[in-house]
């Protein structure tokens, strides 16, 4: 893309401007939360003026990070701020009227980047936009202190699935040994992360276990639900998070599927085990993501619909 930049026109950015309103994605997981968290307080301790926003707030997930003196829940005019969002692919990733916004600067790490700005620091070498951050601060001459390496740390670690994903690489553990080395509890974050669950979460994936299907002679797993079945269980769209490990985790399965509302729209998050490219896969409905997690939403339709659209796609791709 003719406007995807070097680190070094992002450290010259940084340097130069201030005012910044750091956007993340709706829902907010602990990679675009905690990096926009360390990008606020990094250009803080520079003498910048920064603060992140999500109109959604704060998962409770994610709670024990102390977002609330770097992150705001309203803005009623971004006149003036030095708009960058930080781990947002597409502008469905965002809420009206954030996703008409064209960003000064565009922070991923996504395989596709579609976001409206003026500049594109595109990673897609790295598992974790946290990584690009850590960078960023680190080259800026940022002190890397625990306070810091919490949010980082979060990050990365939330993204790389607990470093258990194929993209992890050597330079991820070199940064996450660093993160550590400031004196970080990394063991209480990885619980909260991915041991700790709220009882709606604990419905929510009970009610994954019983919706759960095998396709393609075991080959594909998918869990659709409803908002009813939803509700009935117990739980709410933001306690589906815990759903996507569900059908992966089966021996065999190459590729899985989970489909939930999620406002207006219909969201489908694809895994993959094995040789599959499901951001390519979720590209052909206008979504996109990473080669083993990706996805794709689709508004004003069903949940049964788009999982008759998604069987279609799989068979394609595990056959």
């Amino acid at each position: 893309m003719s406007n995807r930049i070097p680190e070094e026109e992002v450290l010259s950015f940084f340097k130069e401007r201030d005012d910044f309103l750091i956007f993340t994605h709706n829902s907010p997981d602990g990679d675009t939360g905690g990096s926009a968290m360390a990008l606020v307080m990094g250009l803080r301790s520079l003498g910048k003026r920064a603060v992140a926003y999500n109109r959604e707030g704060v998962p409770e997930r994610l709670a024990f990070l102390p977002f609330g003196e770097y992150f705001t829940e309203e803005i009623t005019d971004t006149e003036g701020y030095t708009l960058v969002s930080v781990d947002v692919a597409s502008p469905k990733m965002l809420s009206l009227p954030e996703a008409g916004y064209t960003f000064a600067l565009s922070i991923d790490h996504h395989k596709v980047n579609t976001v409206s700005c003026e500049r594109l620091y595109l990673r897609d070498d790295l598992i974790a936009a946290g990584e690009a951050v850590f960078e960023i601060l680190r080259d800026l001459g940022v002190e890397l202190t625990a306070e810091l390496a919490l949010p980082l740390y979060t990050a990365i670690c939330s993204d790389s699935g607990g470093f258990r994903y194929q993209a992890t690489r050597p330079e991820t553990m070199r940064y996450a040994a660093d993160l550590m080395g400031t004196g970080i509890d990394f063991a209480k974050i990885c619980r909260l992360l991915f041991d700790s669950k709220s009882p709606s979460q604990i419905a929510a994936e009970k009610l994954g276990y019983q919706k759960l299907e095998l396709h393609f002679g075991g080959r594909f797993a998918l869990v659709a639900v409803t908002e009813e079945e939803l509700r009935l269980a117990g739980a709410t769209e933001e306690d589906t998070e815990v759903l996507n490990q569900i059908p992966r985790q089966i021996a065999g399965v190459q590729m899985s599927a989970v489909i939930k509302p999620k406002g207006n729209f219909v969201k489908c998050s694809f895994r993959s085990n094995e040789d599959i490219d499901v951001a390519a896969l979720s590209q052909t409905q206008n979504g996109g993501g990473h080669y083993h997690a990706a996805g794709f939403s689709m508004e004003n339709t069903t949940v049964e619909a788009v999982r008759a659209l998604v069987l279609s796609m799989a068979e394609g791709a595990v056959l």
